[in-house]
């Protein structure tokens, strides 16, 4: 059985099925290796991520930061590229305001304002702008105009510490939020339809108290109780392997003394696992319908479509790529639409109110425009998709309930629940589903991505000998793994739970 989790030596297994031929995607090829450690070999030899752990004090804030959930000490940032509609910033405008109150309530007088808007293309308070030769700029060109830099303490009152980003991928690329993630805690909003950013800010608003109230209303607390949905589809060993390791760790039952999920913080959980995670089971968590629950985790391979050539296959694709494929599917078999939860298949009312998603799948967050790990013969890139994209069914979600998408960018490994020798490391999935249940804001449960991406930066680094070449791949991967967990949505948005003990 290829890349079981017990053989470290294997060559790695990506997540995700082809829709139109049910193929799970295959093992990487030595050819895949080699030109995948090539790559690598030619990025910059300080990531952000290793700077965050070779540098002392590249934790995140500077030391006027004693609480990084407290918006009035990590202020809060919304970041455009510099030729944004306005109609955008006009739809968010209520967001924007909101935010702008809950930092300054507190401020000191005489000290920079915490809450920042940059746009346009004025070096002072500018937007991502575009380079000469057409490309964006990167999170180091933007944060070097701005006085900083990836590898300093963040100082919130020259970029603060929680940014929205807003835009697509194309203009902001991936790249640039990934970086920016190593110090900053970072989401991102992109529409397709322009009135979604406004019915997001009306959620987020929902859901929050607004310091400029007249009295002070009681917080809306949330229910203390955890969905759970990951399949096993029958004869596929990248889905088995997810849910042996996750729902025995999440249940408690894989002998490692501890708790099951969010116990120690007074929730719940509801498990919908193999024959139970179904297309009809995930609509009914979504919508209540099988009782209210505030943190949904998904365990399932995403859906991947052929490359598109007509104007109908770029279409197919930007509804489809990243929709999770249920327990339906047969392995080898065309997925067919019942296989599927895509973005159609959320109602047109709205899901749960205030709810947060992680989606554990192949481009459950988005997708690039070129393949990451093969090449053609020729060694010219792949092109799997016209543009780099948001996943559809993570816009549906936010723009329908959810306050915030924790998802995946391009192909996932079996490294969010295994290290690279085989040792089982499901808490890189539980840690931020537990932050976010403690009452923490989104940006910083997922911060803990940006911690193990920096992690095994620093091991590959520092590593005497150098990795053997199978030993750097999976290495290489497993760092790619981890910075390509996506916040989706504000990064400040939180649960309103209430306080345990």
């Amino acid at each position: 059985m290829p890349d079981p989790i017990n053989d470290p030596n294997a060559l790695p297994i990506p997540l995700g099925v082809r829709v139109d031929t049910g193929a799970p995607h295959p093992p990487l090829t030595q050819a895949d290796v080699d030109h995948i450690l090539a790559g690598r070999a030619s990025d910059q030899p300080i990531s952000p991520a290793l700077a965050r752990v070779q540098v002392v004090m590249t934790l995140g804030p500077d030391g006027s930061v004693a609480d990084r959930n407290n918006l009035c000490q990590t202020g809060w940032a919304v970041l455009f590229a510099s030729d944004s509609d306005p109609a955008i910033k006009q739809q968010l405008q209520p967001l924007l305001d909101l935010r702008q109150r809950q930092v300054s309530k507190r401020a000191i007088p005489g000290r920079k304002p915490l809450f920042r808007i940059f746009e346009g293309s004025d070096p002072a308070t500018g937007g991502v702008l575009l380079n000469p030769d057409g490309t964006s700029q990167t999170a180091q060109q933007w944060t070097q105009q701005h006085g900083t830099s990836l590898t300093a303490p963040v100082v919130p009152s020259v970029i603060p510490y929680y940014v929205l980003i807003v835009g697509s991928p194309e203009r902001i690329p991936f790249s640039f939020q990934s970086d920016l993630s190593a110090q900053w805690l970072v989401g991102r909003l992109y529409f397709d339809d322009l009135a979604d950013y406004g019915r997001y800010a009306a959620q987020v608003i929902a859901q929050e108290v607004d310091p400029a109230a007249p009295t002070a209303p009681s917080l809306p607390v949330q229910p203390a109780q955890t969905a759970v949905w990951i399949t096993s589809n029958q004869g596929d060993v990248a889905t088995t392997m997810l849910a042996n390791a996750v729902s025995g760790d999440f249940q408690a039952t894989d002998g490692i003394a501890q708790a099951p999920l969010g116990q120690d913080w007074g929730f719940g959980v509801d498990f919908s696992l193999r024959a139970d995670a179904t297309k009809a089971r995930l609509l009914d968590i979504l919508t209540g319908t099988r009782g209210a629950a505030s943190v949904l985790f998904t365990g399932s391979h995403g859906a991947e479509t052929s490359p598109p050539v007509t104007d109908e296959d770029i279409a197919y694709q930007r509804s489809t790529q990243g929709a999770l494929i249920t327990q339906s599917w047969i392995p080898n078999q065309p997925a067919a639409s019942g296989d599927l939860f895509q973005a159609e298949d959320i109602p047109t009312q709205n899901i749960l109110p205030g709810m947060m998603v992680f989606l554990f799948a192949c481009f459950s967050a988005g997708c690039p425009a070129i393949d990451s790990y093969s090449a053609n013969a020729d060694g010219s890139p792949i092109m799997i998709a016209k543009a780099p994209l948001i996943s559809k069914l993570a816009q549906a979600l936010l723009a329908h309930g959810a306050l915030a998408v924790i998802g995946h960018v391009d192909r996932a490994f079996k490294y969010g629940f295994v290290d690279t020798s085989g040792t089982s490391q499901v808490q890189l999935l539980r840690t931020p589903l537990e932050l976010l249940m403690q009452g923490n804001r989104a940006g910083l449960a997922a911060d803990s991505f940006s911690t193990t991406w920096g992690a095994i930066e620093g091991l590959l680094h520092n590593a005497t000998p150098a990795p053997v070449a199978n030993a750097a791949l999976r290495m290489h991967i497993a760092s790619d793994d981890a910075r390509n967990y996506t916040v989706l949505g504000d990064p400040a948005v939180r649960l309103r739970v209430a306080q345990i003990g």
